[in-house]
């Protein structure tokens, strides 16, 4: 590169950003459709939280099981309580992607449904 030559400003990156986005979201609202998860990445979603909640539990309880020499005790304990975690995170994650009206937030005011997140929120 030579010494005369500048990269970008930032402002100019800003307002290419600027208009491919603003291009994207004409480009949507003209075809009438939100994007929306496939029933398959979705499946695949909740099949990654229940197979990570398992192997979390697994590795904790074997951990566990090193260190105190109860052998079979934590690690069966902790798979349980990882499969229920992660079963417990595909069920939150289904039901966020399902959108399903009516939801009642812990705050007590009511959702769509959408709008929750990881957070148990929603």
């Amino acid at each position: 590169m030579a010494q005369d030559e500048r990269p970008p400003s930032f402002e100019r990156f800003d307002a290419e950003l600027a208009r491919f986005r603003e291009r994207r979201r004409r480009r949507a609202a003209r075809s009438g459709r939100k994007r929306a998860r496939s029933a398959y990445s979705s499946g695949l979603q909740a099949g990654i939280e229940i197979f990570a909640g398992l192997l979390g539990g697994l590795a904790l309880g074997y951990a566990l099981d090193a260190w105190t020499g109860l052998r079979p005790l934590f690690l069966v304990l902790f798979l349980i309580l990882g499969g229920a975690a992660g079963l417990l995170n595909a069920y939150r994650e289904l039901r966020r992607m399902d959108g399903t009206p009516g939801e009642r937030r812990r705050d007590g005011q009511q959702g769509n449904g959408a709008s929750g997140g990881r957070d148990g929120t929603g």
